[in-house]
């Protein structure tokens, strides 16, 4: 028997009504992979972000190793979904992501997090938390990963001499999606800018950007606030870690996102949660160096789905979920899929969970 998922409404809010058009995803079925995988003598792991080919009916995952384990790298991953069950996964390749110019990037010199298709183009785009120049960094490359080349940020995205300007450190683009659209990129940093507020904590959470790029052009565009939820769960002992942040988006046919926010608190462990994100009305923030937490109106959000040990369907303990992407339709319905990095750890998995989706427009 599948399960549904509890939606978690707020029936007077206006924003709710983006999630009454969108049932609940249903779970089907999750899988891990068996760990100590090697492609070529390097190791599998640390896959961070995900996305579809429609045209290969393939995904590729990014691997968010810094060059520590093997190259700065992608795959290409072939998944059977049929009967309401995982068939099969299939590694196709694995790709070095190479730097501007063509150079190997030196240990360290990238730290990769999002990944985005565009088959239309022949390209795709990735995102690094901190370059070579320990600056955030937004590449779009050939779809084997070569020919690359950086995006022009912001100014307000980048470091400054005062060393309290720009991303966080290990806080940068995490969600990377092409809208559904096909006309713009959007970017989403984890957590807000140094300028534009603190990290998220207990008490509060933090005014992150969501950061667009035309796909004809390459230059940014408009830019959004996304207000993150505050750290869901205090650890039992104070003073451990405890987090919460953006991990990954993808979009919706009807020009909404799904926006996951992840946290994971010591001693009582992750908490995901999917929001529907719709940018009507929402203020274009890309003049402001800081931003205006008390004029400026930020994107609508309503939480779709939770995961968490209170919410959890699936045959293992909830894991570090990074990535979300939708897939092929199967028997009439969207697929959904999550997946799991396992920070080159062994106390964590890559593991894969796939849901159906009634999509409005599919």
């Amino acid at each position: 028997m599948k399960h549904l998922l509890p939606l978690l409404l707020l029936a007077a809010a206006p924003s709710a009504l983006m999630a009454q058009d969108l049932p609940a995803p249903q779970f089907m079925d999750d899988f891990e992979l068996t760990s100590g995988l090697s492609i070529g003598g390097v190791g599998l792991g640390g896959l961070s972000d995900l996305s579809y080919d429609a045209k290969t009916g393939t995904f590729v995952a990014i691997s968010d190793d810094k060059g520590e384990f093997g190259p700065v790298r992608f795959y290409t991953l072939g998944l059977t979904l049929a009967d309401g069950k995982f068939k099969g996964l299939d590694i196709k390749s694995m790709h070095e992501l190479m730097a501007p110019g063509g150079a190997h990037f030196d240990q360290k010199g990238a730290d990769p997090e999002g990944i985005a298709l565009d088959p239309a183009h022949d390209r795709m785009f990735w995102s690094s938390e901190r370059d070579e120049e320990n600056a955030p960094a937004i590449y779009v490359a050939k779809m084997d990963g070569t020919d690359s080349h950086k995006l022009d940020l912001p100014a307000a995205f980048l470091p400054d001499a005062s060393g309290h300007h720009g991303v966080y450190e290990n806080l940068g683009h995490e969600g990377l999606t092409l809208s559904g659209d096909g006309k713009m990129l959007v970017a989403a940093t984890e957590n807000a800018l140094q300028q534009d507020g603190p990290k998220a904590t207990l008490e509060a959470g933090s005014p992150a950007r969501l950061l667009t790029f035309d796909l004809e052009t390459l230059k940014p565009g408009a830019q959004y606030l996304y207000e993150v939820d505050k750290i869901p769960a205090a650890p039992p002992k104070a003073g451990d870690w405890a987090d919460n942040g953006i991990s990954a988006m993808a979009a919706l046919p009807d020009g909404r996102y799904v926006v996951l926010e992840r946290s994971w608190t010591k001693g009582v462990g992750d908490n995901i949660r999917a929001y529907l994100v719709s940018l009507d009305g929402a203020t274009d923030v890309s003049g402001q160096d800081k931003l205006d937490l008390a004029k400026d109106t930020p994107v609508q959000k309503t939480l779709w789905f939770q995961l968490d040990k209170d919410h959890n369907p699936f045959k293992v303990p909830v894991d570090n979920l990074e990535a979300i992407e939708f897939g092929p339709v199967i028997d009439g319905k969207q697929s959904l899929i999550l997946e799991a990095d396992n920070n080159f750890s062994s106390h964590e998995v890559n593991q894969f969970a796939w849901f159906a989706v009634d999509l409005p427009h599919s």
